[in-house]
Protein backbone atom coordinates (compact mmCIF):
# COMPACT_ATOMS: atom_id res chain seq x y z
CA UNK A 1 0.00 0.00 0.00
CA UNK A 2 2.89 2.64 1.16
CA UNK A 3 4.27 1.54 -2.61
CA UNK A 4 1.07 3.07 -4.24
CA UNK A 5 0.94 6.17 -2.48
CA UNK A 6 4.85 7.06 -2.96
CA UNK A 7 4.03 6.10 -6.15
CA UNK A 8 1.65 8.54 -6.59
CA UNK A 9 3.04 10.73 -5.12
CA UNK A 10 5.96 10.56 -7.62
CA UNK A 11 3.53 11.00 -10.37
CA UNK A 12 2.17 14.19 -9.07
CA UNK A 13 5.32 15.93 -8.48
CA UNK A 14 6.42 14.76 -11.85
CA UNK A 15 3.87 16.10 -14.12
CA UNK A 16 4.26 19.48 -11.44
CA UNK A 17 7.65 19.62 -12.32
CA UNK A 18 7.04 19.17 -16.16
CA UNK A 19 4.50 21.60 -16.41
CA UNK A 20 6.50 24.40 -14.43
CA UNK A 21 9.61 23.45 -16.56
CA UNK A 22 7.30 23.84 -19.78
CA UNK A 23 6.11 27.32 -18.61
CA UNK A 24 9.74 28.55 -18.08
CA UNK A 25 10.87 27.47 -21.18
CA UNK A 26 7.70 29.21 -23.07
CA UNK A 27 9.18 32.56 -21.16
CA UNK A 28 12.41 31.76 -22.41
CA UNK A 29 11.76 30.97 -25.78
CA UNK A 30 12.79 33.78 -28.52
CA UNK A 31 8.80 34.53 -28.86
CA UNK A 32 8.58 34.75 -25.21
CA UNK A 33 11.34 37.21 -24.92
CA UNK A 34 10.12 39.54 -27.97
CA UNK A 35 6.65 39.27 -26.07
CA UNK A 36 8.51 40.72 -22.81
CA UNK A 37 10.46 43.09 -24.67
CA UNK A 38 7.16 44.59 -26.74
CA UNK A 39 5.69 44.72 -23.11
CA UNK A 40 8.24 46.78 -21.76
CA UNK A 41 8.60 48.92 -24.31
CA UNK A 42 4.43 49.78 -24.32
CA UNK A 43 5.07 50.40 -20.62
CA UNK A 44 8.24 52.94 -21.61
CA UNK A 45 6.10 54.91 -23.92
CA UNK A 46 2.65 54.69 -21.48
CA UNK A 47 5.12 56.71 -19.44
CA UNK A 48 6.21 59.02 -21.62
CA UNK A 49 3.08 59.65 -22.40
CA UNK A 50 2.26 60.50 -18.78
CA UNK A 51 5.03 62.75 -18.39
CA UNK A 52 4.45 65.34 -21.31
CA UNK A 53 1.17 65.34 -20.39
CA UNK A 54 1.78 66.47 -16.75
CA UNK A 55 4.36 68.70 -18.00
CA UNK A 56 1.90 70.07 -20.39
CA UNK A 57 -0.76 70.69 -17.94
CA UNK A 58 1.83 72.37 -14.97
CA UNK A 59 3.46 74.22 -17.86
CA UNK A 60 -0.69 75.48 -18.45
CA UNK A 61 -0.79 76.26 -14.66
CA UNK A 62 2.11 78.31 -14.91
CA UNK A 63 1.43 80.35 -17.58
CA UNK A 64 -2.09 81.48 -16.08
CA UNK A 65 -0.52 81.75 -12.86
CA UNK A 66 2.21 84.16 -14.23
CA UNK A 67 -0.34 85.86 -16.87
CA UNK A 68 1.36 84.65 -19.78
CA UNK A 69 -0.01 83.86 -22.97
CA UNK A 70 0.54 81.00 -25.08
CA UNK A 71 1.43 83.23 -28.28
CA UNK A 72 4.02 84.70 -26.50
CA UNK A 73 5.93 81.79 -25.82
CA UNK A 74 9.53 81.68 -27.61
CA UNK A 75 10.47 78.19 -28.47
CA UNK A 76 14.35 77.11 -27.38
CA UNK A 77 14.50 73.99 -28.50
Amino acid sequence: MKRIIWLIIGIAVGVYAVTRLKKRAKVLAPEGMQESAAKLAAAVRHFGDQVREGMAERETELRDALGIEANDREDYR
